[in-house]
């Protein structure tokens, strides 16, 4: 029985210390000046929040500690979010995109800081020859996350917005029968997503998830479709990624 007792609290102490050294990396990984530029943070589950989960949760000016690069959405669904070199807008159902204010709140995000592993360029494709060129280049086989920016000339896109919803909040299926669908031509822009694997379909939407923003900042929305005239694709590997669930 002495011998079982000591082992008992050996054991305890040793779960103590290393929660402890846990949570001490973890306050230093939120709190100091330095962030890991090579982590993927997502505010909520993709799934959860497709439910009518979007109720803001977190507001701009914490979620820009977080990256320099991304996409979500605003309190009630209040149309579609980018960020690009830093700036993040909102994309209201007007489609006419504006400088998201720091008060402003998010129920899901997925955010980094994007640093380019590969760059190419491509001309003539439209977005499923887009996604199959992609899939070509990247590797689909594995278990990472994938920052995807196309910048250049689009002959066309397709895109959307949804309108703000109320409460009580309906799905995302329901919730989009209102929004909003621009055809827009012969423009500058950018295109900012991630690609997600199989493995996570659920936590995220599995495959590309990319928002779209003209150079003069006079349009944009969720990317449904588009041709390209020519642009350089850069891909940035994620390796490190980090889920809050509200």
């Amino acid at each position: 029985m002495a011998l079982k007792s000591k082992w008992l609290i050996t054991s305890a102490l040793i779960i103590v210390i290393a929660c402890s050294a846990i949570f001490g990396w973890q306050y230093q990984t939120n709190s100091g000046t330095t962030p890991d530029k090579d982590t993927l943070f997502q505010l909520a589950a993709f799934n959860t929040f497709s439910t009518g989960k979007y109720a803001g949760v977190m507001p701009y000016s914490e979620l820009e500690k977080h990256g320099d690069f991304g996409i979500g959405t605003f309190d009630g669904l209040d149309g579609e979010m980018i960020a690009l070199d830093g700036v993040f807008y909102q994309i209201p159902s007007t489609g006419i995109p504006r400088k998201a204010e720091l008060t402003q709140t998010a129920p899901y995000a997925t955010i980094t800081y994007f640093e380019a592993d590969r760059t190419f360029t491509v001309a003539g494709l439209n977005f499923t020859q887009l996604k199959t060129y992609l899939d070509s280049q990247i590797d689909t086989s594995k278990d990472v996350i994938y920052g995807i920016k196309v910048s250049g000339t689009f002959d066309w896109a397709e895109t959307r917005s949804p309108q703000k919803q109320t409460e009580p909040y309906p799905n995302i299926t329901e919730a989009l029968k209102t929004q909003a669908v621009f055809n827009l031509t012969d423009a500058q822009a950018t295109a900012v997503g991630f690609w997600f694997p199989a493995s996570m379909s659920g936590v995220d939407y599995a495959g590309y998830h990319v928002h779209f923003i003209t150079d003069d900042r006079t349009a944009g929305g969720h990317l449904l479709d588009c041709i390209i005239k020519d642009a350089t694709i850069e891909v940035d590997t994620i390796n490190n990624y980090n889920l809050l669930l509200p």
